[in-house]
Formats: structure tokens, sequence, C-alpha cells
């Protein structure tokens, strides 16, 4: 009776802290990859949709059951989008809490350095990682982080030789994610498979992975120019900042199983030393994929991004050997670490979102201006209606990563932010993506000669632009930042 309300006591304080990271790190609709996911919902909600260019978002979704479990769950619950969003989002935020929660379990004997561990993520959610392009955990539903829950849930049931749910848990992590879930089972198998046996998997397992050198073919110049837009791809163009954020959390875990090994934590010392082996295999491989010129086409399978799940574990460490070693019960200790950490993270991201709400609540009306102007192209254009926009338009003045696919649901030329991932992973789609992106380039500065070039070209017949710009077309919306115009 005592471990069942242990248990329950536990679920209700992991349900506070994903509460409480909404609060810290904000949440967001339509914002970045939700551009893709979103979209891709949209589309399964209503097939007619997207007529032109869908093949962008559609093909990376194949490989996964994400977009058809969310879209189902809406249908069965009839719940709006919005909200469906807001609930699997706090849903993941507690599913990889609850996995960094089982980990520690296995970790660490100490309560407080569980909590603290646990902690520590929580409060640091929306950290960069490395040169990766990626944070902790998005301030929007990404199906990246029910799959690392999912890893991380199986390297609990692995630490513990629990066999059948590292099973389960992977195959979770493939049907969410698969790309990351890779990262899970090479993680499961440096944690769980004993040295020996393990240097005798690495050979097949190395084979496998370059298996597909041999069928590479030479990059095309438009696959090369979609890479240019995802420079996280290559570690040898990040900067040096970036391999800071490689090299010094690799060596901190290494110390950290100096720690344990002097303080008789067993656990802690063996899957310490496991994820630097890890790491530096991962490195390596990362490195044979980018970096020699017959692979670089490799490198849309993004190697690095290994340091997502490593970053969830060196966190959960260094958190643990700080509450065990330092806060213990010390109330005033945990205040004066957490609180100012929790402050600045929040900070952060108002600063990332200074012209809108911190939290977007589902229902609410947007406060971001070029979200404002998606959002009435939803309502007051025609569903078969085709966009054109600036290639790079999420990086325009107050535009803070707002998706137009997402919010318009209306198809749009490609674009050059979220595009070149189908770009670089499908080559065939690469020229068509480049012919788009070119011919929109400059598109604030358009006449109305080069609007009716796209209009008859690829049947453009409604644009949104900078307020700033001064082109001469018929533009019902305007706001602060954008405006909607017709292209005729």
């Amino acid at each position: 009776m005592s471990k069942c309300k242990f248990a329950w006591k536990s679920l209700c304080i992991l349900l506070l802290l994903s509460l409480a990271a909404v609060l810290i790190h904000g949440y967001h609709i339509g914002i970045e990859d939700q551009e893709v996911y979103l979209a891709a919902v949209n589309k399964n909600l209503n097939p007619e949709l997207y007529p032109v260019n869908s093949v962008f978002f559609t093909e990376q979704m194949k490989s996964s059951l994400f977009i058809g479990g969310l879209a189902g769950s809406i249908r069965m619950t009839g719940l709006p989008v919005a909200w469906a969003l807001f609930l699997w989002h706090v849903g993941s935020i507690f599913f990889v809490l609850f996995g960094c929660w089982r980990v520690a379990t296995a970790l660490f004997k100490s309560e407080a350095a569980r909590w603290s561990g646990v902690l520590l993520v929580t409060v640091l959610l929306t950290m960069p990682i490395a040169g990766t392009a990626l944070f902790l955990v998005d301030s929007y539903l990404h199906p990246r982080v029910l799959a690392a829950g999912a890893i991380l849930l199986a390297l609990a049931a692995c630490l513990k030789k629990d066999w059948l749910p590292v099973g389960v848990w992977l195959v979770l992590a493939g049907l969410m994610h698969p790309l990351m879930a890779l990262f899970g089972v090479s993680l499961v198998l440096f944690a769980g498979v004993e040295i020996p046996a393990n240097w005798q998997s690495l050979k097949p397992t190395t084979t496998f992975m370059l298996l597909p050198l041999g069928l590479l073919q030479h990059p095309s110049l438009a696959w090369k120019e979609a890479t240019l837009a995802r420079r996280y791809y290559f570690p040898m163009q990040w900067t040096w900042y970036e391999w800071l954020g490689l090299i010094a959390p690799v060596l901190l875990v290494w110390w950290f199983s100096q720690i344990a090994r002097q303080h008789d934590m067993p656990a802690l010392e063996r899957l310490a030393k496991r994820l630097v082996a890890f790491a530096g295999f991962q490195f390596v491989i990362g490195a044979l994929m980018t970096i020699p010129p017959v692979t670089e086409q490799l490198s849309s399978f993004q190697p690095m991004r290994w340091l997502h799940i490593f970053y969830f574990l060196f966190l959960l460490m260094a958190g643990g050997l700080l509450g065990q070693f330092l806060f213990n019960r010390k109330v005033l200790r945990w205040a004066v670490f957490f609180l100012p950490l929790a402050a600045m993270m929040f900070l952060v991201q108002r600063d990332s979102f200074k012209y809108s709400d911190h939290i977007e609540w589902p229902g609410r009306a947007a406060k971001n201006p070029w979200a404002k102007a998606f959002i009435w192209s939803d309502v007051n254009t025609p569903k078969n209606a085709v966009f054109a926009i600036d290639p790079d338009y999420m990086g325009l003045h107050a535009e803070e990563g707002y998706g137009m696919r997402a919010l318009t649901k209306r198809s749009l030329l490609a674009e050059n932010q979220k595009d070149p991932g189908a770009a670089t992973v499908f080559p065939d789609l690469a020229p068509e993506w480049r012919e788009q992106v070119h011919a929109q380039r400059g598109i604030s500065t358009f006449g109305r000669r080069q609007f009716h070039l796209l209009n008859t070209r690829y049947g453009v017949s409604w644009t949104v632009l900078p307020v700033t710009s001064t082109a001469l077309l018929n533009c019902p919306y305007r706001n602060e930042a954008a405006q909607v115009c017709m292209v005729e």
C-alpha cells in the first residue's frame, strides 16, 4: 500500500512539474516544425486541404504514426485541434519527465537526488543543444519529445535488465520518431550489452550504417543549396561555442563516472562510462557521414542529433549529484539554485517571443501580427488558394517562427525554412524546391508583372507581405507587420 501511495505521489509531482514547465517555457501553436506537423494533421483531418505542394510535408510523415495518432484522437474525442495540441503537449512533457524519473530511480538511491535531477531537466527544457538546432523540449508539441520519453523508459528498463519493456518502448519511439529511435537503440546497446559482446556487435552495426554508401548518387546542385539552410547537419561548420556544447558535457559525464566510483554508486558509474563511449561512437559515425564528400548526402539523416538524448542524461546526472551532495533536504539551497534558473529561462523565452503571448491558450486570439495574418487567411481565402511568400519569412521582423502552412491551411510555394528538410531527405524534390524558392526571392519588391508570372506559372492567387512592401496589389487585410494581398 505504501508503495502505491508513493507512486501516486510521484505521478502527481510529475504532473505539477509538467504544468510548471509550461508556465516557465511558454506554449505556442503553429511555430517552427509545426509548419510540417500541424499541416500534416490538418490534411489528415481534411484531405482536400493543400492541393499543391503537400509533398513537402507529407513525405516526411509516412514513417511515423504520430500524425495519425493525433488526428485519430481529435476525431474520437471531438476536441478542437488547438485543445488537442495543448493536451498532447502537456502529456508529452509529463511522459518525458516520467522517463527521467525512472532513469533517476535506477541511478540514485537518494530521493533528493532523483527529484533534483528531474527538476533540473524541467527548468532547462528549452535549453539549446550544441549545434543541432534542437531544444530538449520545444515550446510546442513535437513527436521528438514522445520518442525521447520512450527512449528514457527503455533505458530505465535496460538498467534493470527488464528486456521486454525495453523492446516495447523502443518500438513506440520508432513509431513516433524513427530517426531519434535509432539513437535510442544505439544508446540501449551501449548501456545494456556487456563489453566483450558490445565490441563484437559494433561490427555488424557499423556495417549496417555504412551499407547505404553504395546506393548514394552524386548530390545535385539543388540538393547542395538545400543543405545551406541546414548548417547543423555538418559539425565541421559549427562555431566554437557549439563545439564547446559538444565536448564539455561529454567530459563532465566522464567526471561524473569518477565521482560515482569514489562514492560507491555503481549504476551511475556504469551508465556514465557507457554514455561517454556512446558519445564517442556516435561522433565517429557522424563524422563519417558528414565530412567525406562521398558520404555528404547521408548528412540529411542528421547524425549529430544523438546529442538530444545525451543531454537529457547529462542534466539528469548533474542534477542528481547536486541533489545528493549539495542540496539534500535543505529547502533554501534548492530555492537559491532553481528559482533564478527558472526565472532566467522564463525571461529568455519572453525575449524570444516579444510579439506573442507567452502561453497561447487554446481558443484565445493570437497576438503575433504574422500569426493573425495567417489565421485571417484561413477564414477569408478559398481553400484551394495558393500562396507565395518570402522564402525566409520566418526570419522577418516580428514573425517569430510561425508556420504559414500550419495556420493558413492553404497551399504554399516552397520556402527556405522547413522545406529544405524534405528536399535533403528526398533529393528528387530538391530541383522543384530550388525553382520555387528562387521564383519568390525579393517578393516584397515585386511589381505586377512578377506577381503575374507567379500566377501563370504556379497558380499563385494570394501572398502575405511585410506591411512595408509597396506592391501594387489589392490587400484586404493589413496590420502593423503584415498584409494579405490578392494576386491576379
